[in-house]
């Protein structure tokens, strides 16, 4: 699995959703600040009416798998986060797979070579 940085600071989740752009879908969104780093910054986060902490803490964790699967294609692109929301827990594995790919090409974060899958 490629390595990728965190990103864990307030001040830095609060810089990339003010300044950063935005694609979605009813699965997640993502933001993307670009910046030129040599590797790209990742950060997690839930919506507060996605349910109790649990449930929260799931999504989370279902974000970071999504990502990891992803993660050697991802072009420097700068900072980003995902936001999951409620859907993430009870969507079908594949279907959020597709999800992750189809936001991150919008994006403009996978390399070239894997976009054409």
């Amino acid at each position: 699995m490629a390595q990728f940085h965190r990103l864990k600071k307030r001040s830095d989740f609060g810089r990339v959703f003010r300044l950063g752009r935005t694609v979605g879908d009813r699965n997640m969104v993502l933001f993307v600040l670009s910046c030129e780093t040599v590797m790209p910054r990742v950060g997690f986060t839930t919506q507060r009416s996605a349910g109790s902490a649990v449930k929260r803490n799931r999504i989370r964790r279902r974000l970071r798998a999504l990502f990891s699967i992803f993660a050697e294609e991802i072009s420097p692109c700068g900072d980003l986060i995902l936001l999951g929301k409620k859907p993430v827990l009870t969507e079908d594995w594949d279907v959020l797979v597709r999800s992750m790919r189809k936001l991150l090409l919008r994006a403009g974060c996978l390399k070239k070579e894997r976009q054409s899958l």
